[in-house]
């Protein structure tokens, strides 16, 4: 007896496999990078300590610091399923949860990216687009590190996938489902408040335009689930803090007569950044920077295909469709989003640039088609674009791998090794002064943050990471150093000294 297959359920089994070959690749990325990774990002340290308020003071943590509260009370409750097997409350222990929050929200990211990526651009190039992704060095390293960036993409996507799938089934009620995906997302990271922006201009064309897809009347309660959704999640966080956006309000330095510690954080988040202005220069500054990080996220050698890829696709579809009007709105607000933050706070980052290059991975792999078909063309007798796609498929794979496979932050050893030799010669109760908050968090110590000639009082020691003799405590205060621990690499000199009270 024959069984018949139909196209869906081949079209099911194709997914599955390309869902299972991609998990099975982000997951060995992820857990090789976890195994060598030699220091964590400087968020990492304030997002463990919110995780470690949040057992304690939960209310307390949240008001007094200027991080959302989602990817800590994450960090905590993987924190608390490690410790079901073994008490381990060690430093090493927290770091390992956070890191295994980001892997395993980067894994449910690439999920919920093929899904959305199977919308705009078909399966094919989904799982090609999706398998270039895993294997970019930054975004691979972002979701090994303790840092909140994949688990607000997951939201960030799976909102996404929603509206899409609300607007192209006319099923209004996917659109509550987005509002509390966005919400949930918002208490990881602000700008999961996006979902909402593109939510709201679909909704509001489906209103105006006379080709409207769906009615007003459920436009009008798509609008009304999707706000609701939103604010049955986020609300509550907001009326805490009294702002709509309150990491925001700490980068903008909003005056305060009180001293307290938020506003000491706020001072102190961005030290070294400038402000720009919004003259054409400094918007073209700010264009700039935005292709300068795309192009380094996408190890430069992927960017021509992502614009000859986003060419092909658009100049043949109607910009009205659901899929390609929210990736449209989705472009234009971030990139917006990268020129504001560039022209008032002077800085972008690979970090802030992500969603973007998230969200156009998608016309990479068409890209490299048609410059598969242009190689063919010129260089084979016959038909033969498959070959050619692989071919630069594997020249950029093996670009990304050296930087890949490289230990994350191979270059600060000594601040390990720095903490490891405070954390056995130092007592418990001793205070730290440190050019770099990872030192004094590695070796379970206070520690004061300074980047100052001066030394602080209270600290009973001082490390210093110095390039020259300038860098060194001032004459004065060298009479009561003493130097106690020295370490020389081919960049710095790296020294612990006593102070003697």
């Amino acid at each position: 007896m024959r069984i018949k297959i139909t196209d869906e359920q081949s079209g099911g089994s194709k997914a599955i496999i390309h869902i299972s070959i991609l998990l099975a690749v982000a997951f060995c990325v992820g857990v090789y990078l976890i195994g060598t990774t030699v220091l964590i990002a400087k968020d990492g340290v304030t997002f463990i300590e919110f995780a470690k308020g949040l057992e304690t003071s939960p209310v307390k943590a949240m008001n007094s610091s200027h991080q959302h509260p989602g990817y800590p009370f994450l960090i905590t409750i993987a924190h608390k399923i490690s410790e079901v097997r073994k008490d381990d409350s060690s430093i090493q222990s927290w770091v390992y949860s956070a890191q295994a929050v980001a892997l395993v929200f980067r894994l449910l990211a690439v999920v919920m990216l093929y899904f959305v990526g199977k919308k705009i651009v078909g399966k094919r190039f989904s799982f090609w687009s999706v398998l270039i992704l895993i294997l970019l060095p930054n975004p691979a390293r972002l979701g090994s590190d303790a840092l909140s960036d994949w688990p607000h993409i997951f939201f960030l996507s799976t909102g996404f996938l929603l509206l899409i799938w609300g607007a192209v089934s006319r099923k209004w009620w996917l659109f509550g489902l987005a509002g509390v995906a966005a919400g949930i997302g918002y208490l990881i990271r602000p700008e999961c408040t996006q979902v909402i922006v593109f939510g709201t201009l679909w909704l509001g064309l489906q209103v105006f335009w006379p080709g409207r897809t769906i009615s007003r009347r459920k436009a009008v309660f798509a609008f009304v689930l999707l706000v609701a959704g939103f604010l049955a999640v986020a609300g509550p966080y907001m009326k805490l803090k009294g702002e709509l956006f309150p990491k925001k309000q700490l980068v903008e330095f909003t005056t305060n007569t009180q001293l307290s510690e938020v506003s000491k954080q706020k001072i102190n988040i961005y030290p070294d950044v400038y402000a720009a202005g919004f003259a054409p220069s400094d918007i073209a500054g700010a264009l700039g920077k935005l292709v300068q990080r795309v192009s380094e996220t996408l190890m430069w050698f992927f960017v021509p295909a992502l614009l000859i890829g986003a060419y092909e696709y658009f100049r043949k579809r109607d910009w009205r469709e659901p899929e390609n009007f929210l990736v449209i709105a989705l472009i234009a607000l971030n990139v917006l989003i990268m020129i504001l933050l560039y022209c008032k706070f002077g800085y972008m980052s690979r970090r802030h640039t992500l969603t973007l290059v998230v969200f156009t991975i998608f016309y990479v792999p068409i890209g490299l088609d048609a410059m598969a078909s242009w190689l063919d063309e010129r260089f084979s007798k016959k038909t033969n674009t498959n070959f050619w796609f692989m071919v630069l498929l594997i020249i950029g794979i093996a670009i990304c791998g050296p930087k890949l496979l490289s230990p994350v932050r191979a270059e600060k050893q000594n601040y390990r090794d720095a903490a490891r030799w405070l954390a056995e010669n130092t007592d418990e109760k001793d205070i730290i002064a440190v050019p770099d908050g990872r030192i004094s968090f590695y070796s379970g110590r206070r520690g004061i943050v300074h980047n100052d000639r001066a030394v602080p009082k209270e600290a009973q020691y001082l490390v210093k990471i110095s390039e020259d003799k300038k860098d060194m405590p001032a004459g004065e205060e060298m009479l009561r150093m003493k130097k106690v621990f020295p370490v020389e690499d081919k960049k710095s000199k790296f020294t612990i000294y006593k102070q003697e009270l």
